[in-house]
This record gives C-alpha cells, sequence and structure tokens, in this order.
C-alpha cells in the first residue's frame, strides 16, 4: 500500500473518509432543507442526526462510488415548511425554537459529537464503548481517530476540497479493516 498511497496511514485515512461521508451527508440533507428528524419527546431531545443512523455498504454498492456508508433512518425527518417552532418551544434554550437552530443542533450536537465519543444526542443507543476499560496505549491513537473523523466531518460539511480522497486501493484495503471490526463487535 505504500507504494500505491501518499496517505501515511490506512486507518487514519479511513477515519477521514468516514468523517467526510458523515460531513456530506448532513451538508446535502441540510442544504435542500430537510431536517434529519430533531425535536424534544419524552426522552429528551430526539436527534436522528448521529452515527447509529449510517450503516456501512457492501463494497462498491450504492450510487456514490468509493463510499462506505449509507444514511437511514428518516421516518421523522421534516422539510422547512413542515416545521412548528411551537412544538420545540420547551427547549428554545437550545435554539431549537428555530429552523436554523435545528440544523445547527443537528450537525454539532448530534452527529459531530457523536463521532467525537458522545452519546448527548442519541436518546436510543448507549455509547457502551465508554463502559469498556481500554489499555492507555490505545489513548492517544483512539484521539487521532475521533479528531481526523471530525475534522473531516467539518470539511466535508463545509464544502472543502477533500483532502484524501477516494484511493482504490486504499478503498480495498479499509474494507478488510472493516470486516475485521464487524466480526469483533
Amino acid at each position: 500500500l505504500r507504494e500505491a498511497s501518499p496517505e501515511p496511514s490506512l486507518l487514519l485515512w479511513l477515519a477521514w473518509r468516514l468523517g467526510w461521508e458523515c460531513g456530506a451527508a448532513v451538508r446535502a440533507l441540510h442544504e435542500a432543507d430537510i431536517a434529519w428528524g430533531t425535536y424534544p419527546d419524552a426522552m429528551g431531545i430526539h436527534c436522528n442526526a448521529h452515527v447509529n443512523n449510517l450503516v456501512v455498504k457492501p463494497p462498491g454498492a450504492g450510487a456514490a462510488a468509493g463510499t462506505f456508508l449509507a444514511a437511514l433512518d428518516f421516518d421523522m425527518a421534516f422539510v422547512r415548511g413542515g416545521y412548528v417552532a411551537e412544538a420545540a418551544a420547551s427547549h428554545a434554550g437550545l435554539g431549537l425554537d428555530g429552523w436554523e437552530g435545528v440544523l445547527n443542533f443537528e450537525a454539532t450536537m448530534g452527529m459531530k459529537t457523536t463521532l467525537s465519543g458522545s452519546d448527548f444526542a442519541n436518546t436510543g443507543v448507549a455509547n457502551d464503548a465508554a463502559a469498556v476499560a481500554l489499555p492507555a496505549s490505545h489513548a492517544v491513537p483512539e484521539i487521532a481517530f475521533r479528531d481526523t473523523l471530525v475534522t473531516a466531518y467539518d470539511a466535508a460539511r463545509a464544502g472543502a476540497e477533500d483532502a484524501h480522497p477516494v484511493s482504490p486501493p486504499l478503498y480495498e484495503a479499509a474494507y478488510d479493516l472493516i470486516r475485521l471490526a464487524l466480526c469483533t463487535t
């Protein structure tokens, strides 16, 4: 792989790609004036913009070549015209009483915080990874991975140039890592 790509690390390249795809998904929805589904509910704030609403696609599946993820869970999504500010008045302090506030919450407190390791905006699934005691030797790689996820996410949301684009040799090797990770979880 070293000869086939200038990327210094397959793992960090994969983190970039995954963060980029998350940012691209949120950007596409928000540019189309679609909220993924964020509103107050009986459990607090329901927010569908989190990593548990993405699935790993089989290699080569879908229209976007070289991608790993597919977004799902749009049953609670709504468009600007369907937004009812009065329904979110109880959470006005979080900005949910305005359309831009809903989109901002999804982008920051939803997807961005789950990429960084928080489960704040996800009322449906707890972050069990936090309960697992990782060896101290894993702290720096985990931070590097999460920082790369969030940096790529921010870049894609901002419409920046993709600093680590799809590379066929890395894509194939990254799927091997993904298969291994899926087998161990």
